[in-house]
């Protein structure tokens, strides 16, 4: 399902943090969302999942505008993996994942012994199948990270936002979250939507891009044509500037750091 964002304009009190951006997310594609900490990232998030309301614009996912759904009928739409996690109560990992599956759960029903066996086999895909038993707040920041994932893998919603699910993982379970990612994606035509701060990350994985400066959009398009030098530089502020390695693949270096 494709998602529009249309003339939003958003904050929170007096201090507005978007302002009038426009953009476009494709159906079955990654976009990369990239900017500076504070250029609006988690905030455009949080108007998406409707757990901020903007000030003007509106959000359309497959053409409805999400402003009067019901909040169950958006959490069918839209999965969130947020920043970090902490469980008020002393939930399993295993039961975080099954909450996932809330909207499909009849009121005062609990999981079945199918719905267990599926929510494990999605543990088991995200690589945290041994955590299933364990408190979910007694997890490092990274598991956490990749046990929000596998629930939002098991909410099984069309439209996917991922606010930094890289920030906690090691280099190896970057890569593996991202991978995973892209044949979720692939092989469902789920839509996702995943702020980094790694460009690389990016240009390897995505297939189109936003980037953000100070709650306004730089550029928007395919990943390959809108990181570039200049955009880069003007978005993230570093002296970035593309190459390619042996293989041949693109990448992202610092222009003026000397390496010995």
């Amino acid at each position: 399902m494709s998602v529009e964002i249309d003339s939003l304009t958003a904050g929170y009190g007096d201090v507005m943090v978007l302002h009038e951006i426009s953009a476009e997310i494709g159906a079955g594609c990654i976009c990369a969302l990239i900017g500076h900490n504070g250029s609006g990232k988690t905030t455009l998030m949080r108007c998406i999942n409707r757990l901020l309301k903007p000030e003007k614009g509106r959000i359309t996912i497959a053409g409805r505008d999400i402003s009067g759904m019901r909040r169950d009928e958006l959490a069918r739409l839209v999965s969130l993996v947020p920043q970090g996690g902490h469980s008020p109560f002393q939930f399993s990992s295993l039961e975080m994942v099954l909450m996932g599956g809330a909207t499909r759960v009849k009121p005062w029903s609990s999981p079945c012994a199918a719905e267990r066996r599926q929510a494990m086999e999605v543990c088991r895909e995200v690589g945290v199948s041994e955590l299933a038993e364990t408190p979910f707040n007694n997890l490092s920041g990274g598991q956490k990270q990749l046990v929000m994932l596998a629930r939002a893998l098991y909410q099984d919603a069309p439209v996917m936002l991922l606010d930094e699910p890289n920030s906690h993982l090691d280099f190896s379970n970057q890569h593996k979250t991202m991978a995973l990612m892209r044949r979720f994606v692939k092989e469902r035509g789920v839509t996702a939507l995943i702020s980094l701060h790694d460009p690389n990350l990016a240009l390897y994985y995505a297939d189109d891009a936003v980037l953000l400066k100070r709650g306004r959009v730089v550029a928007s398009g395919p990943a390959g044509e809108v990181l570039d030098d200049a955009r880069l530089r003007e978005a993230i502020g570093a002296n970035l500037m593309l190459d390619r390695t042996g293989s041949g693949v693109r990448v992202v270096v610092p222009r003026d750091v000397d390496v010995q």
